[in-house]
């Protein structure tokens, strides 16, 4: 190389400038040219295991070494570390995933569960202030019947049970639509917001209005208040939110009563029926709201622990059922009570032994004045029938012929929670007749209801009218078949 180099300079002296930097100019490209080779032979396996080298390097190295099926053979080798290293880098963001998926979420507190910050666009505040003392208690840890939004707690001495009524999504969906009824953007703050938009106004306390709001809203399943809701019981409905009792609601007390209507009407008729009406009702007590929670009495242990409970203990239940189906149809002067979702998740049974309803999902309030002088049934009436004419209930006014239909219920507490016999165990899911998409729609095996196992002497005379509540041969025949019924539970309770 040194002697390149003295030969160059000693030409160059012999010519011209232009002619000598040109003469450099070719020394150096093959210089350059030189050094290159000289690292691509030595450093290319480097390259390659550095990774610097690129897929095409490593199939020209391969074919210029290696026959066409030794190729091959070599670059699906090359090509299935491809795809293997490709696979474990998705399974290592998959598990990466999976982890981020995985990290515990910020604790439930009592604070996050009410949302009080929420409010007017909530349930109410009627109980806020006890929440914030202390006075009340709810233990948020306890997730027994978190997936239902239930909690258990104490209010002064009393056991009580907290429940949010709608799941996370659901207050989401509210939120979204206060903002957009405010034309602002989601995550606008709802409490001040709500007071501006038509859920406030007269129009929102509409019939169409809340019909149709229910509609959009509750796509998954239909709202039971809905089928006979009346513009009567909407009247009786604000005096329950008129909380300073002036006559009249004001922007707050309109937020506390359609956000309850929209989210879950529980919360209104539960308010209604135990704080205005002057009957007793089988429920647990409406206590207040705080927030986006109500606050409700504790009505003791689920129905189905009772099943193992003596004859005598089940008996006095079961008729304790059959009265409370009584006073829904006949118990209160003003209306009538429609229940259809009889499970035994739906009842409770406090310290005291009595039955209470808790679940009002399915409660329909039917005006008895408007359903007056309608004449009774002249035809047997079951399952199928009922099943179609809830097809058709709201055409027509056929809400006001209820009161005919209304002893169906008796077919229902019978074939699922008080029937023992074998032909009722399969029977007829009656979760049919709620128009509910989330429930199974196929009859289901259950246990034997409460009057299994009854003394012999009763059994004789008890299938037969358990056979008769269930299935209506003749018109009037299920309710003789309620009323001998209690006759034979009488007896054995008294016994």
């Amino acid at each position: 190389m040194h002697v390149a180099t003295r030969t160059a300079r000693r030409l160059c002296r012999k010519f011209p400038g232009w002619f000598r930097v040109l003469l450099l100019l070719i020394t150096l490209l093959a210089l350059g040219f030189s050094v290159s080779s000289y690292w691509h032979s030595k450093g290319g396996a480097g390259k390659r295991h550095t990774g610097e080298g690129d897929k095409k390097f490593a199939e020209r190295e391969l074919r210029a070494k290696t026959t066409v099926p030794e190729l091959r053979e070599l670059r699906d080798e090359v090509h299935g570390i491809s795809k293997e290293r490709e696979y474990t880098l998705a399974k290592e963001a998959e598990a990466k995933l999976d982890i981020a998926k995985g990290k515990p979420e910020e604790p439930q507190t009592f604070k996050s569960l009410l949302a009080a910050e929420k409010c007017p666009a909530c349930f109410g505040d009627s109980l806020c202030e006890q929440a914030d003392a202390g006075v009340i208690t709810v233990d948020v840890a306890n997730k027994e019947l978190e997936h239902k939004g239930v909690y258990f707690g104490r209010f002064k001495d009393t056991d009580i049970v907290a429940k949010r009524l709608a799941g996370t999504s659901a207050w989401a969906q509210l939120d979204q639509f206060i903002c957009q009824s405010a034309s602002l953007p989601n995550g606008c703050d709802v409490s001040k917001v709500i007071s501006t938009t038509v859920l406030v106004t007269d129009d929102a306390l509409q019939l169409s209005w809340l019909r149709e709001a229910w509609r959009i809203a509750h796509t998954d399943r239909q709202i039971a208040l809905e089928t006979c809701i009346t513009a009567k019981l909407l009247e009786e409905l604000k005096k329950v939110y008129d909380q300073n009792l002036d006559g009249q609601l004001s922007k707050t007390e309109r937020a506390y009563m359609i956000t309850s209507l929209l989210m879950n009407p529980e919360a209104a008729v539960l308010n209604y029926l135990t704080t205005r009406s002057e009957r007793n009702w089988p429920f647990p007590q409406y206590l207040g709201a705080c927030g986006r929670v109500i606050f409700v009495e504790n009505g003791g242990k689920l129905l189905d622990a009772s099943l193992e409970s003596p004859w005598k203990v089940r008996a006095n239940l079961a008729l304790q059922l059959l009265d409370m189906i009584e006073a829904f149809r006949n118990g209160d002067p003003d209306w009538i009570v429609m229940f259809l979702d009889f499970r035994f998740e739906n009842f409770a049974v406090d310290r005291n032994g009595r039955l209470n309803l808790i679940d009002f999902d399915e409660v329909v309030l039917v005006d008895r004045k408007e359903s007056s002088g309608v004449d009774e049934k002249k035809e047997p009436f079951n399952f199928e029938d009922f099943k179609e004419f809830l097809s058709v209930i709201e055409k027509g006014g056929l809400c006001l012929h209820v009161s005919r239909y209304s002893d169906v219920m008796y077919a229902l507490a019978c074939v699922r929670l008080l029937s023992y016999l074998p032909e009722h165990r399969t029977k007829l899911n009656p979760n049919k007749l709620v128009h509910n998409k989330q429930r199974p729609l196929e009859g289901a095996v259950r246990p034997p209801g409460l009057l299994w196992g009854p003394p012999e002497h009763e059994a004789k005379a008890l299938e037969p009218l358990l056979r008769g509540c269930v299935l209506e041969n003749v018109a009037g025949g299920r309710l003789n078949a309620v009323e001998g019924l209690k006759a034979i539970l009488r007896r054995n309770v008294k016994g």
